[in-house]
């Protein structure tokens, strides 16, 4: 008896692993998760791409290097109001005034209550690189749509007034990966404390950043922000434990292990 119900528990944990992190579609080779859990997500490859803008100074991104990424799912759309107030919803009293509408983008939580939704949802925030990988930008210099911004066009929401607030996810065009606000709109935070880049080797394996600091990145410009932060390579940061940051939201991920050399650099 005791060995059935042992052999019960072996085959559930087996199935659990084999739904949720290893089974492949075998016509594109893309994991299949449950539904719900990967419901507007995004799939990137496992691959090679330069990060960083040597243009932006040792502070905002460089120097340019080479960094491999294992795949992932990463969210379309920033975390709204809506979807974070089901996990936290005393959230919806304190708002910003300046993205107060059920499907904007979240703003006024702190890195740790964006780390914990991200958490409790079976998900986790992007490192620096997994979120520079998803703009799609040809380089870290430039755009997630192209080398320059039209304030006239259809581009993004950025280089406007605080006053001008946000608008709600997925009003503007997605980039190459069908992902929407990567430039603009609101910042977001990541998982990396804030560090420079140096001593780098050939190649980083999925780096996560220092393992300490005081500052956490946040990635992608705002709707208020320089327009030079909405490029793909800028890097800036602020005090994880703000929550009064009209500007900051974020987004999630969900890692696929697949790399033989999965952890070897940080």
């Amino acid at each position: 008896m005791v060995l059935s119900r042992s052999f019960t528990i072996i085959v559930c944990l087996c199935l659990i692993v084999f739904l949720f992190v290893s089974t492949e579609n075998p016509e594109a080779g893309i994991p299949t998760l449950e539904p719900e859990m990967a419901k507007n997500m995004a799939y990137l490859p496992a691959g090679e791409f330069v990060r960083g803008c040597n243009t932006f100074g040792p502070e905002h991104g460089e120097p340019e290097h080479k960094v491999y990424l294992d795949s992932f799912l990463i969210d379309i759309y920033e975390v709204t109001n809506i979807e974070f107030e089901k996990v936290f919803p005393e959230h919806k009293m304190r708002r910003s005034r300046f993205s107060r509408c059920d499907h904007c983008a979240v703003s006024k939580v702190t890195w740790y209550d964006a780390a914990e939704y991200c958490y409790l949802t079976g998900k986790a925030l992007p490192t620096e690189a997994q979120w520079e990988k998803a703009t799609g930008a040809k380089s870290g210099c430039e755009f997630p749509w192209g080398p320059e911004f039209d304030p006239e066009g259809d581009q993004a929401r950025g280089g406007l007034k605080l006053m001008d607030g946000t608008h709600e996810v997925g009003t503007l065009p997605p980039n190459k990966f069908g992902l929407y606000d990567m430039g603009g709109n609101l910042w977001e935070w990541v998982f990396d404390w804030m560090g420079p880049y140096f001593d780098l080797p050939e190649v980083l394996y999925n780096p996560k950043g220092p393992k300490s600091g005081i500052m956490k990145v946040r990635r992608g410009g705002s709707w208020s922000d320089s327009v030079k932060a909405m490029r793909a390579g800028y890097r800036d940061w602020s005090y994880p434990y703000s929550r009064n940051l009209n500007d900051v939201g974020f987004r999630c991920v969900i890692n696929i292990i697949d790399s033989p050399n999965n952890g070897n650099s940080d």
